[in-house]
């Protein structure tokens, strides 16, 4: 899965995990747990379905991106 940060355009791989906050967000060696409140500075831009149900349920603030691309499970 990959989020891009909305305000400089970063692009960053992020993986479920089975706990809540669901989201883990790795930018370079640093790892950091999405916060549901984080989410209005992140857009979704490549995910599987059930990833992208997932995530929306848990992220309410997380936006689709105009560029998304759903990935095959």
């Amino acid at each position: 899965m990959i989020l891009r940060c909305v305000l400089d355009d970063l692009l960053l791989p992020a993986e479920m995990r089975p706990a809540v906050p669901p989201l883990v967000v790795h930018d370079g060696d640093e790892s950091f747990v999405l916060e549901a409140v984080e989410a209005v500075y992140y857009e979704l831009v490549e995910a599987t379905e059930e990833e992208r149900v997932i995530v929306q349920h848990h992220y309410r603030l997380l936006r689709l991106a105009a560029d998304f691309r759903r990935l095959a499970a």
